[in-house]
């Protein structure tokens, strides 16, 4: 019972969306069209920060940035926007087929499951991953928790009960490193709290050492409190060195176009120039190792698939 009212609000709101003018992401320079000229696609946006910063009716970030790049390229389009949670968008994606409109979300991981389910772009956003973020001037006394690659051993880390962390009760931070802290939940050394924009502050104040984040978080907490302590992202061993993220849509026939023109978008800027926005939300350090990385992200993708066998 309720998640069939669940359904019928969530229809009930997107239907109501179509019904607006476009607001854009930026979105100033996105202006509505004649219905008979163009198809609506939704962006179902999960407002987080840095990537999408709500500010009165507009969206900025590094995010918003890079879908105005893309929305500016897609021009055959009428592009509106929802602000939803993740799980929401999910849904209303999945919910489409009584709807008949598409849905699309930027910024998805592109994983087997989501790709069987919905229609995906090549990789859009290449960004670093969630890493340990320690005080610079204690980075020495993290090396007992590195493997030979420079990477953290987390489980060796959460291991240590001398050393305090705190995470989010209502953040996920993916399925391989949420399998890890579940086996550290109830650890003395691991504080639960709502509140995870405190987090860098209490790096700064001592009463945590370290803390899970993804390198432009912690950029732009820095920046917004201005006295911050500088700190050091490091990565975390196992992971992958970027995210590989997408642009998803539903498998409506607008979004199989949408997706099919993001990706000659893609095709013809191989330098990827959208990622400056980006680049602007890393700290020195990590805008060096991101750069480093994203080098070898595009030799390997522009490598044909025949000189890799």
């Amino acid at each position: 019972m309720g998640r069939r009212l669940f359904s019928s609000l969530m229809i009930a709101g997107l239907l109501a969306l179509l019904a607006l003018k476009p607001s854009g992401v930026m979105a100033q320079d996105v202006r509505p069209s004649p219905p008979e000229t163009k198809t609506d696609i939704v962006w179902a946006i999960d407002a987080d920060m840095p990537g999408f910063i709500k500010v009165e009716d507009r969206l900025n970030g590094y995010g918003a940035q890079m879908l105005d790049w893309f929305i500016e390229r897609m021009p055959e389009y009428h592009h509106l926007m929802k602000i939803l949670p993740r799980r929401s968008a999910y849904d209303a994606m999945r919910m489409t087929d009584d709807t008949g409109q598409t849905v699309c979300i930027p910024g998805t991981q592109n994983t087997p499951e989501r790709a069987r389910e919905f229609i995906l772009s090549n990789t859009v956003a290449p960004l670093l991953p969630l890493s340990v973020v320690v005080p610079d001037s204690a980075l020495v006394s993290f090396k007992p928790y590195m493997f030979g690659d420079g990477t953290i051993d987390l489980e060796a880390l959460l291991g240590d009960t001398s050393r305090y962390t705190a995470l989010a009760k209502s953040r996920s931070y993916g399925p391989d490193i949420d399998r890890i802290l579940a086996e550290a939940i109830d650890s003395p050394n691991v504080l639960r709290t709502d509140n995870q924009s405190s987090f860098p502050l209490m790096l700064e104040m001592g009463r945590i050492d370290w803390m899970l984040a993804f390198p432009v978080e912690i950029e732009f907490h820095r920046r917004a409190q201005g006295k911050a302590s500088d700190t050091v992202a490091l990565p975390i061993g196992g992971m992958p060195r970027l995210l590989d993220l997408a642009i998803a849509c539903n498998r409506s026939s607008t979004g199989i176009g949408a997706i099919t023109k993001i990706n000659d978008i893609l095709a013809s800027n191989p330098d990827m120039p959208w990622l400056e926005y980006y680049v602007d939300y890393l700290g020195h350090a990590d805008r060096a190792r991101f750069n480093e990385t994203l080098r070898d992200f595009k030799t390997t993708r522009d490598v044909p698939a025949s000189a890799m066998q």
